[in-house]
């Protein structure tokens, strides 16, 4: 994905055009340690130092390992190397305690010391952790006494879902200036229930996970009428049979030119594993709702032949949930495409920023108030920072979300600890920082991976009168 905005502008804009991116704790086993404590091998002496305060792998750093990292880091997992092993953690050892001192691992981009929201499902180590592995590493990485009672955190996957499959399909470069070497495609992979139903959770499988960019699914109504004498399921089958010989349309434009979608209940982008919504609450689906995956292939990195692959969007649901949520994504600096003078970035800098408002009433409507739940940022490779605040009637401001550091790998919806809340008359604010030293010409919003955008994905409960 990647979006940037400056300025508010309506839903259903923000919406088709957002869719075109998209020290240790205490250890309670026999070998563990509390936290505070200094601990070494069983005899009381560091197998490579002889430092008997020195913390070793089986007994200090690979409960830590097992609990936060082993579920990419493990046999088959999308990791460089295993933790299990000790040989294998010894070697990376050094690198990474940098990477835990820098907070780039575990994956968890946002600031999360309660300076600027506090949120729910945190990957984030504590300092004692990051101290104890720091340690392990200066120490020589010693591997103390072997244990088998450890068992590495299993990679998380709904138990039970509504699997929606994408035909297997090969994507094909755009070859345009706002999508050089991607495709955005859509597939109808839900005609409709016949009863009503929720979301709950959701997980995406994407198939080949280099080449796929984002996954969105939209739910439309297929009898809303979207133009003269046509609904929603009219233009969609026109926009599949304009390619016989090609499974689904292209859909630059949320679900494609000409329809209208109710909103996005599932947004994913690499990096981001199961999504579950806060205890009661969740997105409804209608009877009869059709439900369309968007997919953004990005073939930059692809091979001279691609095989087919099918994408998997997986749904649990459920009857009924205490508030219904709503779904949006925003980005104003991705609408400019549509004036005659879009908003570009100065190429050549090492930071450069863009900033949009958006209205409570742009965000869901006339509401008596918003609960915010959860919020997704989105941007692309030249991406730095990004933040967002809440304005207030009276200027001041509430931090939402801080994202200090980027990484175009792991992009998250981070859900609050409690719903933070908007008042009818707040301004949301969203600032991107982007680093174009890499660019002679100044940089377009759009939809390929080229491109840049500034986009804030939104999980939110209207405030009833």
């Amino acid at each position: 994905m990647t979006l940037r905005c400056r300025t508010a502008w309506p839903v259903g804009l923000g919406l088709a055009l957002a869719s075109q991116w998209l020290g240790g704790c205490r250890h309670d086993d026999d070998g563990g340690a509390a936290q505070g404590e200094s601990t070494g091998s069983d005899d009381g002496a560091d197998s490579t130092t002889g430092d008997p305060a020195a913390p070793s792998y089986w007994q200090d750093a690979a409960p830590i390992l097992f609990e936060h990292c082993g579920q990419c880091h493990r046999d088959g997992g999308i990791a460089p190397f295993v933790i299990d092993d000790y040989a294998q953690a010894a070697a990376w050892a050094e690198a990474s305690a940098m990477a835990v001192s820098e907070r780039t691992m575990p994956p968890w981009l946002v600031t999360d010391d309660g300076s600027c929201g506090e949120f729910r499902d945190s990957r984030a180590l504590s300092q004692a952790d990051i101290d104890t592995l720091v340690a392990w590493a200066a120490a020589g990485a010693p591997e103390g006494t072997p244990r088998d009672d450890l068992q590495q955190t299993a990679p998380p996957s709904l138990a039970q879902a509504i699997d929606l499959d994408t035909p297997a399909f090969v994507p094909v470069a755009e070859g345009t200036p706002w999508a050089e070497a991607d495709e955005y495609r859509c597939f109808v992979v839900d005609a409709g229930a016949d009863v009503d139903r929720v979301i709950t959770a959701y997980e995406v499988v994407p198939g080949n996970d280099a080449l796929t960019h984002h996954v969105l699914l939209f739910d439309l109504d297929p009898t809303l009428e979207v133009g003269p004498g046509q609904t929603n399921a009219d233009v969609i089958a026109a926009l599949d049979a304009e390619s016989p010989d090609r499974d689904g349309w292209p859909c630059f434009g949320a679900s494609g030119d000409g329809t209208a979608p109710s909103g996005v209940p599932v947004a994913w982008a690499p990096g981001q594993g199961v999504m579950r919504f806060p205890d009661g609450v969740g997105y409804p689906l209608a009877s009869g709702t059709m439900l369309v995956a968007q997919v953004h292939y990005n073939l930059a990195a692809a091979d001279d032949e691609v095989e087919p692959f099918t994408t998997r969007v997986r749904l649990q649901t459920r009857d009924t949930v205490e508030r219904p949520l709503v779904a949006n994504l925003i980005d104003p600096f991705l609408g400019t495409l549509a004036s005659p003078t879009p908003a570009s970035l100065a190429p050549g800098e090492a930071a450069v920023q863009y900033s949009w408002q958006a209205s409570v009433a742009e965000l869901a409507g006339p509401v008596a108030g918003l609960d915010v739940y959860g919020v997704l940022p989105h941007m692309h490779a030249r991406g730095v920072s990004q933040r967002f605040d809440v304005v207030h009637a009276d200027g001041s401001r509430t931090c939402g979300l801080d994202v200090p550091r980027w990484d175009i790998a792991w992009q998250l919806f981070h859900f609050f600890q409690q719903p933070l809340r908007l008042q009818p008359d707040d301004v949301v604010e969203v600032t991107c920082t982007y680093d174009t030293r890499d660019a002679s010409e100044p940089v377009m919003p759009g939809w390929g991976s080229s491109s840049e955008m500034c986009l804030l994905g939104v999980y939110a409960a209207p405030v009833l009168p």
